[in-house]
């Protein structure tokens, strides 16, 4: 309860949103459902054990973006329910998504557990195709932030990846960074 509480008092709102939100609506649009009720998607992130699988986000349609924005943004949210809209932002990758998993990252004094899942987020959304932005990640000062990227990287496996892992697997001090750095070679 108290890792919660600092949490929440750490939060701060998305820099970049406006830029998000540009991106929005600037993207094409098609006929689509309208976006769910915050109250559904809230109550969706608000699981004991976690969220609902990615079919469930994905019939959903790309106009929940906005909604995951808007809950990550409410500092008077949870700062789980904040964190699970990031990894949810996944499920629907666009320039839109992108802008908004760059303003969390940029956004200054950002806690770690959204740092961390931004970064896993973006390996989810874009694949191979984020490798760039995921990368700086490994050499973090954050050991909760390196473990992301790890984890982002091994979702990606390409060469490249796999190089670069081995890279760091030399410098690397944190023996858990390194177990994972070492798993994530083994597969």
């Amino acid at each position: 309860m108290l890792r919660l509480r600092r949490l929440s008092a750490l939060a701060l709102p998305v820099v970049g949103l406006l830029l998000a939100s540009a991106a929005l609506l600037a993207a094409p649009r098609t006929a689509h459902a309208a976006p769910p009720d915050i109250a559904r998607v809230r109550e969706m992130l608000s699981g004991y054990e976690g969220g609902p699988p990615e079919s469930v986000w994905r019939e959903l349609g790309p106009e929940t973006l906005p909604v995951l924005i808007a809950l990550y943004d409410s500092t008077q949210e949870a700062p789980f329910v904040r964190q699970r809209a990031v990894a949810a932002a996944a499920f629907y990758p666009s320039p839109a998504t992108r802008t908004f998993l760059h303003a969390v990252l940029a956004t200054p004094g950002q806690h770690e557990i959204y740092l961390r899942t931004a970064v896993d987020a973006l390996a989810r959304a874009f694949g191979a195709g984020a490798w760039d932005e995921v990368r700086p990640y490994l050499a973090h000062n954050l050991v909760t932030v390196r473990m992301g990227a790890v984890r982002a990287a091994s979702r990606i496996n390409t060469p490249a990846v796999r190089a670069a892992l081995r890279a760091r697997l030399g410098s690397e001090q944190e023996p858990e960074v390194r177990d994972a750095i070492t798993a994530a070679l083994a597969r």
